[in-house]
């Protein structure tokens, strides 16, 4: 027991100081985001991203403290059933929840709505990390490859099964990385690029019109202003009305018209209220998370 309790004493003491600052300061610009534009969102915005804040903490608590290698080699296979199947569960039960369009990749529990992909995401990196563990050996073997591949491809499929491409394209990028870490060859990326670039094409006419429009807005927004490409348009006003010290924490007037400005555009919110150097504030505390996340795990 004592050895027990000196362990869980080290891995408590183990929490970087430094990730620490980072992710709770942009915590702290979240809180004042949502409070400064409480007549827009609602009060009741502010309050459930501080108690997510607050159980946030208390998980990384917990997180921190257990031996997740142990975790992984007990229980991989429930944990990839399991997450299977909360991920599947939006397939019947989803709701496109605040997105727009016809993918239904949210839980609505009536208290919170969750989307399960990204919890999903932890527990599939965690088993897809130990699949790649007992197969180091053999990993450019085209066997192996394709166990490695119907793996990944339960979970994209599901994500795409839901219309939510986006998420999908993150678990494509998540398990690209993962297996070039693992030692895949560089000539299976090359083909994979060569295969996409024959497919595009095709597979363009498979997507949804809305799904089309929100990939050619990303770079001209200014092709359809009145529809899918306002947000960004609204969004970059905001960003520029903010100019070098913003509106304030209760100023600013476009992010008031700005479709999801406390999610999905949240930055563009932060920079008309707290001007260029709140942006800069964000993007160098998230670069800082980044670059020390990668010092950590190497």
């Amino acid at each position: 027991m004592k050895t027990a309790k000196l362990t869980l004493a080290n891995r408590l003491r183990s929490f970087d100081p430094f990730l620490l600052f980072c992710t709770g300061g942009l915590s702290l610009i979240s809180l004042l985001m949502l409070w400064g534009g409480k007549d827009v969102f609602g009060i009741r915005a502010f309050i459930m991203q501080l108690a997510m804040t607050v159980l946030g903490i208390f998980c990384m608590v917990i997180v921190a403290s257990l031996d997740y290698e142990f975790v992984v080699e007990k229980y991989h296979v429930i944990l990839f059933i399991g997450s299977a199947i909360f991920l599947a569960s939006t397939v019947l039960l989803g709701s496109a929840g605040m997105s727009v369009g016809t993918n239904k990749s949210w839980l609505d529990l009536k208290i919170v709505t969750i989307q399960p992909s990204e919890f999903v995401k932890a527990t599939y990196i965690l088993t897809f990390a130990k699949h790649l563990s007992e197969v180091r050996d053999t990993i450019n073997s085209p066997k192996t490859l394709l166990r490695l591949g119907l793996h990944a491809g339960l979970f994209i499929g599901i994500v795409l099964v839901t219309g939510d491409l986006g998420v999908a394209l993150v678990y494509v990028g998540i398990t690209a990385v993962m297996l070039f870490c693992a030692g895949l060859s560089i000539w299976y990326f090359v083909a994979a690029a060569v295969i996409v670039l024959l497919v595009f094409p095709y597979a363009w006419e498979l997507l949804e019109h809305y799904q089309q429009k929100r990939i050619l807005v990303g770079f001209n927004p200014d092709i359809d202003p009145a529809d899918k490409g306002r947000q960004a348009i609204v969004g970059r006003q905001a960003i520029i009305n903010g100019g070098l010290g913003g509106c304030g924490i209760d100023g600013g007037y476009y992010y008031m018209s700005l479709p999801v400005a406390s999610s999905d555009f949240a930055f563009a919110t932060v920079c008309e209220k707290f001007g260029f150097i709140g942006g800069f504030g964000i993007i160098f505390l998230i670069a800082m998370c980044v670059i020390r996340i990668f010092f950590i795990s190497k």
